[in-house]
């Protein structure tokens, strides 16, 4: 049992106030504490003001809406396994070597997550794809990643010509799929990794292994 955490006056907090930042922290953290304790359904704006010990105007100013909240809530949670993907991977990890691995923690991890699994088994099944398909903020991010990606591709994994926004485009759109449980059986890494060579790097990839069978008989 989770123990709700000792509440703030309201008001000004003791010792100047928290800057900004901090405070849209405090929200975030609130939140995905009651939404995977109390449920998404029964976790109100209002009711995460009053656990964070703040009035419900505060959190307006951070948050308009409850899906505003989310929306942030879901893009902290999908950078958190992001940087998970880098201290499994070895330092001279090839470009190829990171978007395998990052599609495969979509599949079988991001979308077991307490909280994604907390808000996708209460509302309908695509908020949380779309929440991140739509959600600008990560998609710069993910350009900004995979820019860093191409250009640091000095073994020539990746198809000549390939632009990082493209490629944004296409790992994004891929991991959709996934999240959305559109692929049989992606909640087991292999399964992830077959389908991942046979369908996605030879889009991406100057060179790939040859086809071989992605589905076992069951699937």
């Amino acid at each position: 049992m989770v123990e709700e955490p000792a509440r703030r006056r309201r008001g000004r907090p003791a010792g100047g106030g928290a800057v900004a930042e901090e405070l849209r922290e405090t929200f975030l953290d609130t939140a995905e504490r009651l939404f995977v304790t109390r449920g998404y359904r029964n976790t109100t704006l209002e009711t995460i003001a009053r656990s964070a010990g703040y009035s419900r105007g505060s959190v307006y100013r951070h948050f308009p809406t409850r899906d505003s909240l989310v929306e942030a809530l879901m893009r902290r949670t999908t950078q958190r396994h992001m940087v998970g993907i880098l201290d499994r991977l070895p330092a001279d990890a090839d470009p190829l070597d990171i978007m395998v691995e990052s599609l495969v923690i979509v599949a079988t991890e991001l979308n077991q997550d307490p909280l994604v699994r907390s808000i996708s088994d209460q509302a309908d099944d695509r908020i949380v794809a779309n929440m991140l398909a739509n959600n600008a903020e990560l998609h710069r991010m993910v350009e900004a990643w995979m820019a860093t990606v191409v250009e640091s591709d000095a073994g020539g994994s990746l198809r000549p010509g390939l632009r990082s926004k493209d490629l944004a485009r296409f790992l994004i759109a891929t991991s959709m799929s996934l999240l959305l449980g559109v692929v049989p059986g992606s909640e087991d890494p292999e399964t992830t990794r077959r389908y991942i060579e046979v369908f996605f790097l030879p889009a991406v990839a100057a060179r790939f292994p040859p086809a071989r069978p992605v589905f076992t008989d069951d699937e």
